[in-house]
């Protein structure tokens, strides 16, 4: 997907997911994050979009506790949710870019009116192309499923963390052994049609790929299992009234409902255990003299 696709997508659901609420679609702008929604303890098991936040938090304290305050890059930073409870918490600096003109909108008005304007900078840029750095901690959280080439969106990451610094990637992943796999499946093409999926790399692709730049696997955490996809029957009414809503003969609205099908074929996929739900943490090997 190209990234005038991928902008045009995003400013599409920003634009509608406040509807799509209403009828049970889902959304997450109302805690400034799209990621994916969670068991939360602190909210008696029920999901929420910030429990991600909390569990990124958890597994950065090492790295993090006692350090000065980090300088960290937000890679696909959406509505700037992630950096806004990162900032929170550990203090710092953050870069957030995202290609869609709409989020960063939003983003740059929450940290104006939050004070944070000074240390919290939303750019509207690619991830291939990132800032200079270096930074302390780069975050990849449900964006690299849309790069068309991993290998260069990682290698370019890789390049602007400091040595010793910490990438976070957190995505869906195909099982690339499971009985019954995703692959060629009605339901895998949906996702990634709708979602504008680039490759869609397995967690084996992600490790091969850290070793080729330099980076080691030091923390991993499956996900998957803290997801709450609905049942069968309330994703079967879903469907059936996004066929219906698809009715309606608007571009653009046809491609937001892409979308919900896609989110939709992914609860399903997630269900099945035929992609995962993960988070990847990887330090860069310090130079050597």
């Amino acid at each position: 997907m190209s990234s005038s696709g991928v902008a045009a997508y995003y400013d599409r659901l920003t634009r509608w997911n406040g509807l799509a609420r209403l009828v049970g679609y889902g959304g997450g702008s109302d805690a400034l994050t799209v990621h994916r929604a969670l068991a939360d303890p602190r909210a008696d098991g029920r999901p929420t979009r910030s429990r991600l936040h909390d569990v990124v938090s958890e597994m950065l304290a090492e790295t993090l506790d006692g350090a000065a305050p980090p300088v960290v890059l937000d890679a696909g930073c959406g509505l700037g949710g992630t950096m806004l409870a990162l900032s929170r918490r550990w203090g710092g600096r953050y870069v957030g870019v995202t290609l869609s003109p709409r989020q960063a909108a939003i983003a740059r008005d929450v940290m104006a009116r939050e004070g944070l304007s000074a240390s919290i900078d939303v750019r509207l840029k690619s991830y291939d192309d990132p800032p200079a750095g270096p930074f302390d901690v780069v975050l990849a959280i449900e964006s690299l499923v849309h790069s068309v080439a991993p290998e260069t969106s990682l290698g370019a990451l890789a390049r602007v963390l400091a040595d010793g610094g910490t990438l976070v990637i957190v995505d869906d992943m195909p099982e690339a052994d499971a009985e019954g796999s995703a692959e060629g499946s009605a339901d895998l093409a949906a996702f990634k049609r709708g979602w504008q999926c680039g490759a869609l790399w397995t967690r084996e692709a992600y490790l091969a790929a850290f070793r080729r730049h330099g980076l080691r696997l030091v923390a991993e955490r499956d996900l998957t299992a803290e997801c709450r996809p609905r049942s069968r029957s309330r994703i079967a009414w879903l469907m059936g009234l996004n066929r219906l809503v698809r009715l309606w003969p608007r571009q653009r609205l046809q491609l937001v409902m892409d979308s919900h099908h896609g989110g939709l074929a992914l609860e399903r996929l997630l269900g099945r255990r035929l992609i995962r739900y993960r988070l990847l943490m990887a330090r860069k090997e310090r130079a050597t003299i």
